[in-house]
């Protein structure tokens, strides 16, 4: 499964870390770690098969795109089957993926601000569920950035929580 560590730096930066952007999505095995920084109200999507040791991780950006887009990983709603597509092309069930979601947070005053976190976590729930994907593991909401260190060898989930407050929020 996924267990969530809650710390204020990565333990372990011997082991070959892949790092994801805003609007991207990358897929690992062991014995790597995934990596994905200043989590706002954007969302980290960690899609894992715990038996096969193989995960991918998203930084999405916005719920859902206004228009057509040619970039499935800025937007969580395109996102997640996307990831899921590539990794049953990598021979995965989905059957067998378990789930987390970590940022979502409202760090600005801005009312528009607290929707988007508010709504990315909304998002990715609703579509892990209609994708059959549990979700087992969740840091959301807030007020505060995260960085995120995923250890595809043991499922544990590293969430880098700053020691202070951002904007005020």
């Amino acid at each position: 499964m996924i267990e969530i560590i809650k710390t204020n730096k990565y333990p372990d930066m011997t082991r070959p870390k892949i790092n994801v952007g805003i609007g991207d999505c990358k897929i690992a095995s062991n014995p790597h770690i995934l990596a994905t920084y200043s989590l706002g109200s954007c969302v980290a999507i960690i899609l894992y098969e715990p038996h096969a040791k193989i995960a991918a991780l998203i930084h999405a950006l916005l719920p859902e795109p206004k228009s057509s887009s040619d970039n499935p990983y800025k937007y969580v709603s395109s996102a997640i089957p996307k990831a899921v597509e590539e990794l049953e092309s990598r021979g995965i069930r989905k059957s067998m993926l378990v789930a987390s979601v970590v940022g979502g947070a409202s760090i600005l005053k801005s009312t528009m601000s607290m929707l988007i976190g508010k709504r990315n976590i909304e998002t990715a729930k609703s579509v892990l569920k209609t994708h059959g994907i549990k979700l087992v593991a969740e840091d959301t909401g807030g007020s505060h950035s995260r960085s995120v260190y995923f250890d595809v060898a043991n499922g544990r989930l590293f969430v880098i929580i700053p020691k202070f407050k951002l904007f005020g929020g």
